[in-house]
């Protein structure tokens, strides 16, 4: 590289000194020290070299050459890229720590320490995303993920794999949050989300409608159906009249039931947001409850605990017999009771504490009740002819 100053630092009037290097980048000066100690008389100005009088110095000449072949493959690097090269990115190169093989190797170490604070399900969520990104390329390192190499990955999402929109983005989410990670830590020298933004797709809520729900009720209630499809319907309505989330309800054991109400805490806060959530028993779920539980005083709620993608198997057929032509997965159950008990009380900030939301965002989602209230409320006035 030219224009780079190897010199000898001396301090006050010291026999010895430390080697220095010096040099410019776009016109910003960088000088650090070598560490190595040499005595005056052994440093060699002309050749800007530990002359051979030290007995250590073929040992120093080669960490000076080994700082000199660093600072260089660092130019050649973004020359061959054909980037600009500021100064803070010179610091942030160099120093960049190299005990990390592989992207996955820091994700794993990272994932470890994250593990105490984050939710086992978002862990799990997390993992498969990052077993997606290893079959994409299973020795992915930190410089392969650049701006392109996003859009790259997204396309991949999209149009090899299948994903829709909104499951593409949340990946894409997930994987920002180790990347970042990475370029906090000094293992990237470029934040390549800063300028790809990951877009917030609204999903389609689907609910059940009262009349719908009631369809369900019925046939529940006619006790007809074969036996798994019988205790998934039953799972499923107890989500339609408590508002749970299906990880929280299979969870709830027979002590946290009062004759009113019954108590839980959120998995999803149970780190950011610990507060306890009371939950209000109505009518239909007080009965549904009397049948779930029979004679029992403890223990679990649910005695029979479906697989995720089996209850939601056995949704569809349970949809098809009661003729209701919507697809219909557990996660519809909280959006069935959000919807009813909106469009009934019209109360958002009611609504938000049931359901355990964070911020008041979570819980707009269901503000298309709101929208259709509005509607109707105008309709008061159609009595008036202009």
């Amino acid at each position: 590289m030219k224009n780079i100053k190897i010199y000898l630092r001396k301090y006050n009037n010291d026999t010895s000194g430390i080697v220095w290097i010096s040099f410019y980048v776009q016109r910003q000066k960088i000088n650090f020290s070598t560490k190595v100690t040499v005595e005056v008389k052994h440093w060699n100005e002309k050749k800007s070299i530990v002359a051979a009088g030290d007995k250590q110095s073929a040992d120093k000449n080669l960490i000076i050459e080994t700082i000199l072949a660093r600072i260089n493959n660092v130019f050649v690097k973004y020359r061959l890229r054909d980037k600009n090269l500021s100064r803070d990115l010179f610091l942030r190169e160099y120093n960049r720590p190299s005990d990390y093989a592989t992207f996955f190797d820091f994700v794993r170490d990272y994932m470890k320490k994250i593990s105490h604070r984050t939710e086992l399900t978002t862990l799990n969520t997390h993992m498969s995303v990052i077993r997606k990104l290893k079959e994409f390329n299973i020795d992915l390192i930190f410089d392969d993920i650049t701006r392109d190499w996003l859009d790259i990955y997204f396309a991949y999402l999209r149009r090899e794999l299948d994903n829709n929109a909104n499951t593409a983005y949340k990946n894409m989410a997930i994987i920002k949050k180790y990347v970042l990670a990475a370029y906090k830590a000094g293992y990237m020298t470029e934040n390549p989300f800063e300028e790809w933004s990951i877009k917030k797709i609204t999903s389609t809520c689907v609910y059940l409608n009262e009349e719908e729900l009631a369809k369900l009720v019925a046939l529940y209630n006619t006790g007809e159906l074969e036996y798994k499809l019988h205790k998934t319907l039953e799972f499923f309505l107890f989500m339609c009249f408590s508002s749970l989330h299906v990880g929280d309800a299979k969870k709830l054991q027979l002590e946290q039931f009062s004759e009113d109400h019954f108590t839980y805490f959120r998995m999803k806060l149970r780190n950011s947001k610990p507060e306890p959530i009371q939950i209000p028993i109505s009518d239909p779920l007080k009965n549904l409850l009397s049948k779930i539980v029979g004679t029992r005083k403890k223990g679990p709620l649910f005695e029979v605990i479906q697989a995720d993608q089996t209850m939601n198997r056995n949704l569809k057929d349970i949809a098809a017999i009661a003729e209701i032509d919507k697809p219909i997965t557990h996660k519809v159950g909280r959006h069935t009771f959000a919807t009813i008990y909106l469009r009934h009380t019209k109360d958002l900030a009611a609504l938000k504490e049931l359901l355990g939301h964070s911020d008041m965002k979570e819980t707009l989602v269901y503000a298309h009740v709101m929208d259709e209230s509005k509607r109707e409320g105008v309709q008061c006035f159609n009595s008036f002819i202009i």
